[in-house]
Parts: C-alpha cells; structure tokens; sequence
C-alpha cells in the first residue's frame, strides 16, 4: 500500500509541476529555455524533498 501511495504523490507532483511550468514560461524562446531550467532545477529541490519525507516515514 505504501508503494501505491508514492506512486501516486509522485504523478500528482509531476503533474501539478508540468502545469505549473506551462504556466509560467513566456513566449520568448531564450527566456523560456532559462525559466524551464530554473523551474526544473526547483522541481528537482522538492522531488528530493518529498522522497526523503516519504522514506523516512516508512522507516
């Protein structure tokens, strides 16, 4: 059951952060390659977050 669960925490924050940089990158090709990079590098902050959070709950 646990592993169900963070399957599901994991799509629900994939999807939330795919909508969120829809969202927020301009229409300009330059910036937006930056802005995707800096929101995929915070995406990547709070996966690592919320792994570690779900592990040591398991534990």
């Amino acid at each position: 059951m646990k592993t169900c669960t963070g399957f599901w925490v994991g799509m629900s924050a994939g999807l939330m952060a795919g909508a969120a940089v829809g969202m927020m990158t301009p229409h300009g090709r330059n910036s937006m390659k930056t802005q995707v990079g800096k929101s995929i590098h915070k995406l990547g902050v709070a996966v690592d977050h919320a792994v570690d959070n779900i592990v040591s709950e398991m534990r």
